[in-house]
């Protein structure tokens, strides 16, 4: 076979794979990896409907299944069905909704109990995007005993479908409720349901445990909905339930199995290691962490990589969300630590930001010009936060003896800590360099 052809063939079928793999992720994540709280509202723009004090709160500790990505991330969300509650809603879906093929919705459950008085009732759906409450693919609960339940399907506004399976109270779920979008008809989409107790199926089985195709059929989906017993008529009243692991894909696989992968693209100099004759900067490992922007500013996220020469990388990300506004630090072994300006939200998986820029770019104007370009302060060797005495003893220290190697006290990279590197920390020292957050 000619050389030419095989060295096509292999490039095209690596670009098939990755197309693949991308189009396999995920639309949509939730780990609820907040700090606990009394509501998820305000959380990576979860927002309710109402105004009553009935709220679905975040806890600890998060909820696990073996073999699941979405597992043990984070906290979990707990719904007390109170007989007046909220609807929560966040759109997930970035530009236009979904409008065909099939919408699949996974996520982990756990009914702590079911009250005196339940009957049946839904606690998460999908909902036509903008917030219309046109809800559908409902997952209901219906109480058998006072510690055992069935789970059902409702597509949009018919009667709900329920299997005849039995489920336990205090035992962790992994379910699954997919919408298909069918043409040539408003009557003929179709919703199912899955629900397992143990392992994760690498296919769509063949038979789910309900099915329901009645009814009219919904225009879109692109909102997510966490429904704390309003509207419900207290089918679920003072029953108690935790919710986790929220994924939303257009594949089985995409949405059970793979990761999500966002990208940020960033620009950030670091003060003694750039030189602006040559615009140039050694290149070095720096923190990005990504945080959430309600205090006390939990990490969500964190990667490591090398900044280039240039002051650039890309760093991905797997457990966080588009649409979701998340503040950028950045941390590395002797500079301050520097956050984003502004919280900023990742869009069709991707995000660029430049440090470089302006002093606007960074929390609290905290960077230094350095010919045309600002570069984060560097010298913090203890990283208590400020660059002080301290700092400039250890750097004093290792100076002395023209410590050699990748020291924390080499502030421009040259792996010889002298005088050039003492004259950084006491210049930021003298100048009382420190961190600034919100």
């Amino acid at each position: 076979m000619n050389k030419v052809f095989i060295v096509i063939l292999i490039a095209v079928l690596s670009f098939l794979v990755s197309f693949s793999i991308l189009f396999s992720q995920p639309v949509y994540i939730e780990n609820f990896n907040y700090s606990v709280r009394d509501t998820i509202e305000g959380n990576a723009d979860w927002y309710r409907s109402g105004t009553s004090t009935n709220k679905a709160k975040i806890i600890s500790p998060g909820l696990n299944y073996a073999g699941y990505v979405g597992s043990g991330i984070g906290n979990c969300i707990f719904i007390p069905n109170e007989p007046i509650g909220e609807v929560y809603i966040c759109q997930f879906k970035s530009g236009a909704p979904l409008t065909e093929g099939t919408v699949y919705l996974s996520f982990l459950v756990r009914v702590d109990s079911m009250s005196l008085n339940a009957t049946e009732g839904f606690c998460i759906n999908l909902d036509q995007q903008g917030g219309a409450t046109n809800f559908n693919t409902k997952t209901f609960f219906k109480k058998v005993t006072g510690n055992t339940f069935k789970l059902g399907i409702r597509k949009y506004t018919d009667s709900t479908v329920f299997s005849n399976n039995i489920y336990n109270t205090n035992t962790t779920y992994l379910i699954v409720a997919s919408y298909t979008f069918k043409s040539g008809s408003s009557t003929n989409d179709v919703c199912k349901l899955y629900a397992f107790s143990a392992g994760v199926p690498v296919n769509e089985p063949v038979s789910p445990i309900a099915l329901d195709s009645a009814g009219t059929d919904i225009l879109n989906i692109g909102d997510i909905v966490l429904a704390n017993s309003f509207i419900q008529s207290d089918g679920l009243s003072k029953s108690s339930m935790k919710i986790d692991g929220i994924r939303i894909g257009t594949s089985w696989n995409g949405t059970l199995l793979q990761n999500k992968n966002l990208a940020l693209s960033m620009n950030a100099l670091i003060q003694g290691f750039y030189n602006n004759i040559s615009d140039k900067m050694v290149k070095d490992t720096v923190t990005v962490s990504i945080r959430y922007n309600r205090s006390p500013y939990q990490i969500a996220e964190s990667k490591k990589a090398v900044l280039d020469s240039n002051g650039f990388n890309i760093f991905n990300f797997n457990t966080i969300s588009n649409l979701s506004k998340y503040y950028i630090a950045v941390t590395h072994r002797n500079m301050i630590e520097s956050w984003s300006r502004l919280p900023n939200e990742f869009y069709q998986d991707a995000l660029s930001y430049n440090f470089t820029q302006g002093t606007g770019n960074t929390f609290g104007n905290n960077v230094t010009k350095k010919g045309n370009r600002y570069c984060f302060y560097n010298g913090e060797i203890v990283h208590d936060g400020i660059i002080d005495v301290t700092d400039y003893q250890f750097v004093d220290n290792n100076s002395f003896t023209f410590a050699a190697g990748y020291k924390t006290t080499d502030l421009n990279g040259d792996e010889i800590t002298d005088i050039s590197d003492l004259v950084i920390v006491e210049t930021n020292a003298f100048n009382f360099v420190q961190r600034i957050t919100p």
